[in-house]
């Protein structure tokens, strides 16, 4: 029997997506200074969900710590092995990102455990679609997911068994992470994710360090590899600022790069305007499936994520 909370909601505003970043060396107190940071740049509109990513030790009580300055929302995420932001990588803090639906748009959040991340991944689709009664037979959207280590292979399987049930349309991006995930419902969750049903523009780039001919790409090579997915995210907006710009590596690509990680973050960060909020995280793994991406085991994958307003 599964032990897990889901929540859903509606809102009747314009899409709102706030982020805040703190570098505090304890992670609960990070999440709630991030927290109050995000929140502060929503002003008076409620926030549906929030997703909530540490660096360094897991969070005692990830959600706890959000809810005690942004209320009772939901929350989805974990603990990564490095932020990244504009002021370069961070190995301790939090990233939250809170985000208020526009009018017409639903949100599920829900935390799953099970045998395996298979089951994990079919069970929180389940609920995700029992909370959506009015939904298209495939709804359209954007996933976060966030899962616990079970082998080279365990995005791709939680992606899988999630595309079973959630169909083709749902873009999601899954990172499996060294260790614990964030949310409420299971004790230990497998399977951590939040997810937009709405007709929002949104993209997802790709790029790995699959050798050529046998030899392993440079980093100046990685480098134009990043800028590419970004490109190609952002062209999915077709023309609609960006609300949010995530960029989600993997542990393997950022030990290919050493110190040239600054360069393929300018890479990525000079595709965008100054004032476009771009931030991201480093985890074991990440893989993602949508429009022009699929799933792969290939070393060193990056993964660019764009999400901007209803196209009129």
């Amino acid at each position: 029997m599964l032990d897990t909370e889901i929540a859903h909601a509606q809102l009747n505003s314009k899409l709102e997506v706030t982020i805040g970043i703190s570098t505090d060396a304890d992670p609960d107190t990070a999440i709630a200074q991030a927290a109050g940071l995000a929140g502060r740049g929503l002003g008076s509109v409620n926030p549906d969900f929030a997703l909530v990513v540490t660096a360094g030790r897991a969070a005692r009580d990830a959600v706890g710590s959000l809810r005690e300055v942004l209320g009772q929302i939901s929350v989805a995420g974990g603990a990564a092995t490095l932020l990244l932001t504009d002021n370069g990588p961070s190995n301790q803090g939090a990233l939250v990102v809170c985000v208020a639906n526009a009018d017409g748009a639903a949100s599920g959040v829900t935390a799953t455990a099970g045998r395996d991340i298979h089951e994990a991944g079919q069970a929180a689709a389940r609920l995700m679609l029992a909370g959506w009664p009015f939904r298209a037979r495939y709804p359209r959207g954007l996933a976060f997911a966030f899962a616990r280590p079970g082998g080279d292979d365990t995005a791709q399987t939680f992606l899988a068994a999630w595309r079973d049930f959630m169909g083709p349309k749902m873009r999601t991006i899954c990172t499996v992470l060294g260790g614990v995930t964030y949310g409420r419902g299971a004790a230990h969750p497998l399977a951590s994710v939040a997810s937009i049903e709405a007709p929002y523009a949104s993209g997802i780039g790709y790029t790995d360090a699959t050798p050529a001919d046998g030899v392993t790409p440079t980093a100046e090579t990685l480098a134009h590899g990043a800028a590419d997915a970004m490109l190609t995210a952002v062209k999915r907006l077709e023309g609609r600022p960006a609300r949010l710009v995530l960029a989600i590596e993997s542990v393997s690509r950022q030990r290919m790069l050493g110190s040239a990680c600054s360069r393929e973050w300018a890479s990525m960060r000079s595709l965008l305007d100054e004032g476009t909020p771009c931030v991201g995280w480093v985890a074991e793994h990440v893989a993602a499936y949508g429009r022009g991406v699929q799933p792969t085991g290939a070393p060193g994958a990056l993964v660019v994520v764009t999400l901007g307003d209803t196209p009129r």
